[in-house]
C-alpha cells in the first residue's frame, strides 16, 4: 500500500478508516433537511473541486474553463434524462462525464499551445461561450436563465429525509473513490510526469516526457470527474441555471482549492468544508461573508502559500524533526 498511496502509516490508514465509518453513519443520527440539503451540495462542490485541483493544482494549468465543462455534463445528462426516459438516471449521469471528458479533452488542444495569462484567458472565455450559449439558446435545450426543465433525481420515490441520506452517500461514495483514484494517479507515472511538467518542464520534456500528452490526460480524467458533479447536481436539484457558472462560483471554488492546498489530496476536502460553513454562518451577512472570505484568502496567501495542507505538513516535519533530535540526543556514546 505504501508504493500505491506513497509514505501512508498504519495510523494515517487508522485515521481515514475511523473518518469513513463516522461520514457514513452520520445521516443517521442527523436528520436536519435544511443542514443536509446544505452538506449534499457542499458535496457535489467538493467532487467539482478534486477534478479542478487534479488540473490545476496537480498538472498546474490555470484552467478557469471548469464550471463550463461542469455545466455541460449537467446539461447532457439531463437531455438523456428528459429525451430517453428508458435511460437509467445512472447512465446518463455516466454519460455526461463522458461527454465532458471528450470536451476537455477537445479544450486542451488549443489550451496547451498557450502559456500563462493566454492560457488562463482562453479557458475563460471558453466558459464565457458556454454560459451566453446556454442562455441564449434559441431551441429552449437548456431552459434558458430560467434553468433546465425539471427532471428524475436517482431516487424519486422517497421521502424528504431518505432522498437527502441516500444522496449523502451516492456523493459520499463519489468523493471517496476519487480521492483514492487522486492517491493513486499522484504515485502513477502520470502523476509524477504532470508534476514535473508543472515544476520543470524543460527538464522533464529532456528526459523523453511528452508534457502535452500528460496534459491532456489530466484535462480528460478531470472534465469527466467535473461532469459527474453536473450530472449529480441536475439530478439533486432537478434543475441547473446558468449562476451555478458565474464568474463568483468560480472565484468561490477556486478560493476553496488554495485555501486548501492546490495539489494536494486532502486540500480540497479542507477548503470546501471551511469555506461552506462560513458561507453557511454568514448567510444572512453577505457583505460580512464576502470580507470574510477575501480576508482568509488573503492571509493564506501571504503566510501560508501552501494552503492548510501545507501548513500542517511544515508542522508535521517540524514535530518529527525534534523527534529525532532527541532520538539522537538520547543513544549513548560508543565505546
Amino acid at each position: 500500500m505504501t508504493g500505491t498511496f506513497g509514505a501512508v502509516t498504519p495510523g494515517r490508514w487508522a485515521m481515514i478508516a475511523v473518518a469513513v465509518a463516522l461520514a457514513a453513519v452520520f445521516p443517521l443520527v442527523y436528520h436536519d433537511p435544511y443542514y443536509m440539503t446544505i452538506i449534499v451540495t457542499g458535496e457535489i462542490v467538493l467532487i467539482l473541486n478534486i477534478s479542478w485541483n487534479f488540473v490545476l493544482g496537480m498538472a498546474g494549468v490555470w484552467n478557469f474553463g471548469q464550471l463550463a465543462i461542469y455545466a455541460l455534463g449537467a446539461y447532457s445528462s439531463g437531455w438523456l434524462m428528459l429525451h430517453h426516459s428508458g435511460v437509467p438516471v445512472p447512465l446518463a449521469i455516466l454519460f455526461g462525464g463522458l461527454f465532458s471528458g471528450v470536451v476537455s479533452v477537445l479544450l486542451a488542444f488549443p489550451t496547451l499551445r498557450l502559456f500563462g495569462i493566454y492560457t488562463s484567458l482562453l479557458t475563460f472565455s471558453f466558459a464565457q461561450v458556454i454560459q451566453y450559449v446556454a442562455v441564449n439558446n434559441p431551441h429552449g435545450l437548456t431552459g434558458g436563465s430560467f434553468g433546465f426543465p425539471e427532471v428524475p433525481g436517482l431516487f424519486p420515490d422517497l421521502g424528504q429525509t431518505a432522498y437527502l441520506r441516500a444522496y449523502y452517500w451516492v456523493c459520499a461514495g463519489v468523493i471517496i473513490a476519487s480521492c483514492f483514484a487522486v492517491a493513486w494517479l499522484r504515485q502513477s507515472h502520470l502523476g509524477i510526469a504532470l508534476r514535473s511538467v508543472r515544476d520543470a518542464p524543460a527538464y522533464t520534456a529532456a528526459r523523453g516526457v511528452n508534457p502535452r500528452a500528460a496534459r491532456v490526460a489530466a484535462f480528460g480524467l478531470s472534465g469527466f470527474l467535473a461532469g459527474i458533479a453536473g450530472g449529480l447536481y441536475l439530478s439533486f436539484e432537478q434543475s441547473f441555471t446558468t449562476s451555478q457558472m458565474g464568474l463568483t462560483p468560480m472565484s468561490l471554488d477556486v478560493t476553496m482549492l488554495v485555501i486548501g492546498g492546490l495539489g494536494t489530496v486532502s486540500g480540497p476536502l479542507i477548503g470546501t468544508a471551511l469555506l461552506t460553513v462560513i458561507q453557511t454562518k454568514l448567510i444572512n451577512y453577505p457583505g460580512w461573508q464576502l470580507t470574510v472570505l477575501g480576508a482568509t484568502l488573503l492571509v493564506i496567501v501571504v503566510f501560508v502559500p501552501g494552503g492548510i495542507v501545507g501548513l500542517f505538513g511544515r508542522i508535521d516535519r517540524r514535530v518529527r524533526g525534534w523527534v529525532a533530535e532527541d532520538a539522537d540526543e538520547a543513544e549513548p556514546a560508543p565505546g
